[in-house]
């Protein structure tokens, strides 16, 4: 979603909640999608806690979607209740507003929230493009422009892994790169990547993606992504996944393409010392006994709360500082540990000198992925993407990025059973860390 796109999700949610139509009612949301966690932060900034996603897709049933249980619309109890509301915003939004009213439930009580963009749209957006092309190119002259069209670190990471190797074996020394926001630019500045520029978020990348899907051949610009979604005419998205097509397969080939012998180079990490000793004193976090939780991911489904909430009691007993990693309201620091904020382009400094990291997938993992600590990386089991699990996709060894992370895969119905283990993996590990001091 862009930022056109988010206003008018926010304005037509603001406008019913001054009419009291969400007063009192149990609010739905149709289907696991990014779309629909942008729905959660809007909601949730307004004091409304959506009772349910729903989504057909039984990969994703009993999941969590920003904390919101994933269910199909078979297990509310009275789907056509008139308290309850739905928001759809997908683009088979026929489909399922079709679904809903099958279930009795009256077209008053369903909002839908998706827009489509006309050609006119695309045609202003494209001339807004144009203009923003032309001031890169006033300040760094005739050069190539390459864009990050997407908020997710981990791809950008990714992309900073082939950089070097990338560059030079396509002789590129003059460029501009090209990135939606500060966070994003964090992580490009741990590799050695010249030129960035942040442009002005999701709605400016859709400037220039009608510029560049309008005009092709008149600008040098170059998408970094396997396969970016406002590019209707590139399918290579269905084949993630498969054939053991993973992540950092499918830039190596279709980004970059570079051979597979080329392998991801993680970057060489600075002295910041002085920055790092300045938050642990802050928070008063101890070198090598401080765990960081990070529940978050974009893309992949979370873990229930009680899951991160037992973690956290039973290491603070143990006598471990916990820590959330947390930038926002929308991501509020598991009950119980401390929320803590550090620039991405220190993370796997921080995490090291923590010595504990436990995580959801996430492009933060990417980032961390070098940092000298324990990292265990967790995946739900039944998550899917595209042709294959997420694990499958997203994972780290796989990837070539980290060989010394714990990797599990977990069932959310039944992950309060790893708990314990997970728990046990760093005590044992800073017993190893003891003893080797020792």
């Amino acid at each position: 979603m862009n930022k056109k796109q988010i206003r008018r999700m926010e304005h037509k949610i603001e406008t019913l909640i001054r009419q009291n139509k969400l007063q009192g009612r149990k609010v739905y949301l149709s289907s696991a999608s990014d779309g629909t966690k942008q729905m959660i932060r809007i909601l949730r900034d307004r004091g409304i806690e959506p009772v349910n996603v729903l989504d057909n897709d039984l990969t994703k049933t009993h999941s969590f979607w920003a904390y919101v249980k994933v269910i199909t619309i078979e297990e509310i109890p009275e789907p056509s209740e008139p308290q309850n509301i739905y928001f759809v915003y997908s683009k088979f939004w026929r489909e399922i507003m079709a679904q809903l009213g099958s279930y009795g439930i009256k077209k008053g009580n369903i909002h839908l929230l998706y827009e489509k963009a006309t050609f006119a749209d695309r045609v202003h957006e494209a001339f807004k493009g144009k203009n923003m092309y032309e001031s890169i190119v006033r300040k760094y002259g005739q050069t190539k422009v390459f864009i990050c069209p997407y908020t997710g670190t981990g791809d950008i990471y990714l992309i900073g892994t082939f950089w070097r190797q990338y560059i030079l074996r396509n002789n590129i020394d003059k460029y501009v790169f090209l990135v939606v926001n500060n966070a994003c630019k964090k992580v490009a500045m741990l590799f050695d990547i010249r030129n960035i520029e942040v442009i002005e978020g999701e709605t400016a990348v859709t400037y220039f993606m009608s510029y560049y899907r309008l005009c092709q051949g008149r600008a040098d610009i170059k998408i970094l992504n396997d396969s970016w979604w406002e590019i209707h005419t590139n399918p290579l998205q269905w084949f993630r996944g498969y054939h053991g097509l993973g992540f950092a397969e499918l830039f190596r080939k279709f980004v970059f393409g570079l051979p597979d012998n080329v392998k991801p180079e993680s970057p060489q990490l600075k002295d910041v010392d002085a920055q790092l000793e300045e938050l642990f004193l802050k928070n008063h976090f101890i070198q090598g006994k401080t765990v960081v939780l990070s529940p978050y991911s974009n893309t992949l489904v979370a873990l229930p709360d009680e899951f991160w909430t037992s973690i956290a009691e039973k290491l603070k007993e143990k006598g471990y500082i916990v820590c959330t990693n947390s930038g926002s309201s929308y991501e509020p620091a598991v009950e119980g540990t401390l929320p803590v904020f550090f620039p991405l382009d220190i993370a796997p400094q921080f995490i090291g000198k923590a010595g504990f990291f436990i995580g959801i997938r996430s492009g933060f993992c990417d980032v961390v992925s070098a940092a000298k600590a324990k990292k265990i990386i967790l995946y739900e089991e039944k998550n899917r993407f595209f042709q294959c699990s997420a694990f499958e996709y997203f994972s780290l060894k796989r990837m070539g990025l980290c060989e010394d992370a714990l990797e599990l895969q977990l069932h959310n119905e039944n992950c309060m059973e790893y708990v314990d283990g997970i728990v046990d993996v760093i005590l044992r590990r800073r017993m190893e860390m003891e003893c080797s001091i020792g």
